[in-house]
């Protein structure tokens, strides 16, 4: 029974079994005859007398309420006090705090107190039951009954099995309420073993996490839902039937009958039921309706709240509840196997540790553990004060965990650094596991570093498996935690970062694309003063050109000068040639009178568009070629001209 395994077995068919006797305490009817007060010989026979006396009020045989407890009600019993005591155990091996870390703790303790208090008012109608019995076992209480004595009344009341004569209040009512609230919450426990399986253990733990979203809409809702249904109550609070009877003036055929209004909002616990009801679209559309009243005002207002809650609540609040919802199953989702293992593992830590061996009810027979436990309990208790007198060690700051090497109550209770290296255990850490073995001897290699205040039992109790297996599973919960906080940090900063770069990028175009358009602007204009210069320069080539022809034909006569004008009319033929076959004069004149700046006239320093260039640019062209064309006739003539007069003198 000491195996994880078999106890998680064992605890788990006790818990079915249980939910099993609650099945048939609810399916089993006992028959009607097993309770008639025919049943019990000697106060029958003295009712028939009390009967043949008063035949006019009540009857030949009625029936009793239960005066025994049932074989399922005790099993159930003997159940529920073996959950006690687990629960007792619990909180002792635990602590108080430790024990309501978990949520299924809190069930457990609405359970037990709903079922001890549901047997408890059980049992104490029986004893009643009982007593009541008791008290007509002789004539003198059937007479006492028949003089309708208070006592006699009030033990026949606790006789009477016919609920209608029962108060609202009566034990076995509230025994029976009570009990079936225990039942849901009983069974909502079978949640607790589902992480067990794969299949379900998942979805479990997504429901889990989705309680917090319906805690939120519950408190929406509430607002909501309160504010509505005081305002639909203080309008009509006036038309319920009790409440006019009290006002009425004069008998009226009006006040005789029962509004609408009057019979679904008059009274404030049942206006909570019509507005409840209406959020499942269960009201009645009529329910604001006055009848034969006249106060159109006050029906109209009421059918504008009552149908302004139907919107807020049905249309607008549970539509966010199931967004609400799906949004965070779609979440939860993607962890849903991580935490799924989590809570496995949460679950078998359970069943790891050593107490609750047994199942329930084989927990409460005491066991040879439950003897020597009790031993110990009381030798320390003898032992206190001479522990006391002992000194405890006082660690400031980080200190290593000496729960880590076992120190037993009785030993001296010195670090073990002061021991040196090579110190040994005691006798009764021989007989620990093996992995506690190696964590002992590598506790010098690692960080078993801890703080002195984490933990208020931390040079109290030794180091076991349990102690062992929890600070492995908060370590883990630690670095997941970190993670997830420094994956926040560093996407965080990253996007700090994406941002930062971005205006940086932005800012660096912005400026290169203002640096290229000036660019751009210098190249235009440059380009602008270039073709001015290149017109410029032909231009002077031109009256250069004029100013040979002038000299050869003022000099013909002269031998010098015709050789000289004969060169030159050659050079300018040769200048005419290139000027002919070249596609754009301007690259030609630039390519020869590079670095030769002319002033520009003060019309064209300023920029012209594209278009106009071009156009000024071809009459250039055509006035150059003409010009062009000219001068080269020109000079030929002149050219043979001079070549006759030449020859002429030869």
């Amino acid at each position: 029974m000491r195996y994880p395994c078999v106890k998680f077995i064992g605890h788990t068919m006790s818990f079915v079994t249980f939910l099993v006797m609650i099945l048939i305490s609810s399916i089993t009817a006992q028959p009607a005859s097993q309770h008639q007060i025919s049943a019990f010989n000697d106060i029958f026979s003295k009712y028939k007398d009390f009967q043949g006396d008063n035949s006019s009020q009540y009857p030949e045989n009625f029936v009793v309420r239960i005066s025994k407890p049932e074989i399922i009600h005790l099993m159930l019993s003997l159940w529920i006090i073996g959950m006690l005591w687990q629960e007792v155990k619990q909180v002792y091996s635990a602590g108080i705090y430790d024990y309501f870390d978990s949520l299924y703790n809190y069930l457990d303790v609405a359970v037990l107190t709903l079922y001890i208090t549901s047997f408890t008012l059980r049992y104490t109608t029986i004893m009643k039951v009982n007593m009541a019995l008791s008290f007509f076992s002789n004539s003198a209480s059937w007479e006492e009954l028949a003089n309708k004595t208070s006592m006699a009344n009030s033990q026949m009341y606790w006789l009477i099995a016919d609920r209608s004569y029962w108060s609202a209040w009566d034990p076995h009512n509230i025994a029976e309420g009570l009990f079936a609230l225990a039942n849901v919450i009983s069974f909502t426990r079978v949640s607790y073993v589902l992480p067990a399986n794969e299949l379900f253990g998942p979805m479990q733990i997504s429901l889990a996490k989705m309680i917090s979203d319906i805690l939120k809409f519950g408190v929406i809702f509430m607002v909501v839902f309160l504010a509505f249904m005081v305002g639909l109550h203080n309008l009509y609070w006036y038309y319920p039937q009790e409440m006019r009877n009290h006002v009425k003036f004069m008998n009226n055929t009006v006040n005789t009958q029962d509004t609408p209004a009057g019979k679904y909002f008059g009274i404030p616990h049942i206006t909570f039921r019509t507005v409840f009801w209406s959020l499942f679209g269960r009201g009645e559309t009529t329910a604001v309706e006055l009848g034969e009243y006249g106060h159109i005002f006050t029906q109209t207002v009421g059918y504008w709240i009552f149908g302004a809650y139907n919107i807020a609540t049905v249309t607008v609040l549970l539509n966010m509840l199931i967004a609400m919802m799906s949004r965070s199953f779609e979440i939860i989702q993607g962890e849903a196997d991580t935490e799924w293992k989590f809570a496995r593992s949460k679950l078998y830590m359970e069943y790891i540790k050593d107490d609750a061996t047994l199942p329930i009810p084989f927990n409460i027979v005491p066991t040879p553990k439950f003897f020597y436990n009790t031993g110990s309990f009381c030798l320390r208790i003898f032992r206190k004060k001479d522990d006391q007198d002992e000194p405890h060690p006082i660690h400031p700051g980080r200190v290593k965990d000496i729960e880590m090497f076992n120190i037993s109550p009785g030993a001296t209770n010195s670090p073990p650094e002061r021991r040196g290296p090579n110190w040994q255990t005691n006798s009764r850490a021989a007989n620990q596991t093996k992995g506690i073995k190696v964590f002992q001897d590598r506790i010098h290699t690692t960080n078993g570093f801890v703080r002195n205040d984490s933990d208020p039992s931390l040079f109290a109790e030794k180091l076991t498996y349990k102690r062992v297996m929890k600070r492995i599973v908060k370590r883990y919960i630690f670095d997941v935690q970190r993670e997830d906080d420094t994956g926040e940090c560093d996407f965080d900063e990253i996007k700090q970062d994406i941002s930062s770069f971005r205006y940086e990028m932005l800012n660096h175009l912005t400026q290169r694309q203002r640096e290229a358009k000036e660019i751009f602007d210098r190249v235009d204009t440059m380009e602008y003063k270039m073709d001015t210069l290149m017109q410029q320069q032909s231009l002077w080539l031109k009256a250069i050109s004029k100013s040979d022809s002038e000299f050869k034909l003022s000099n013909f006569m002269d031998p010098k000068g015709i050789s000289k004008a004969a060169t030159i009319s050659q050079e300018s033929a040769i200048y005419d040639c290139n000027e002919e076959t070249s596609e754009d004069v301007g690259e030609s004149d630039r390519k020869s009178n590079v670095g030769v700046l002319h002033d520009i006239p003060e019309e064209e320093k300023h920029p012209m568009s594209t278009e106009h260039k071009l156009q000024r640019q071809r009459a250039d062209c055509d006035k150059d070629e003409c010009d062009t064309e000219e001068i080269t006739v020109e000079l030929n003539k002149n050219g043979n001209n001079e070549c006759d007069v030449v020859d002429e003198r030869l």
